[in-house]
């Protein structure tokens, strides 16, 4: 924890929530991809990374992804390369896979099993 003055608000960090039909399918994926996770409140983190994934029938899965690289959630990171080789390791699905985008960041994004997509750049 940070040492903060009295009366000074500090955000940790803010987490997106991802409403989907089946929660253990996409827990499971992302714990094969090496993300923590919590089956029980469905928290996912990986470093200073993380969502909650919250199981609901009767709200349908509303990813920002249109077909269109849209992404749900971004993520910088170091190590690249390293991290992208080891989620096509781990057979993670890509919605688009490495490359150098028109600002000279190396980015990639990955798609979960219930359309969610996550971007990571360096």
């Amino acid at each position: 924890m940070e040492n903060v003055e009295k009366g000074q608000v500090t955000i940790r960090n803010i987490s997106p929530i991802f409403y989907v039909p089946d929660r253990k399918l996409v827990l499971d994926y992302y714990k094969r991809l090496g993300f923590w996770c919590d089956y029980d409140m469905g928290f996912v983190e990986w470093n200073r990374i993380g969502f909650i994934v919250h199981e609901r029938q009767s709200i349908p899965a509303t990813p920002n992804n249109d077909g269109n690289e849209g992404l749900d959630a971004f993520g910088m990171v170091s190590n690249i390369d390293d991290l992208f080789t080891e989620f096509k390791s781990k057979d993670a699905v890509f919605l688009y896979e490495l490359r150098t985008n028109e600002y000279n960041m190396r980015e990639f994004a990955i798609k979960d099993p219930a359309g969610f997509t996550i971007g990571f750049g360096q």
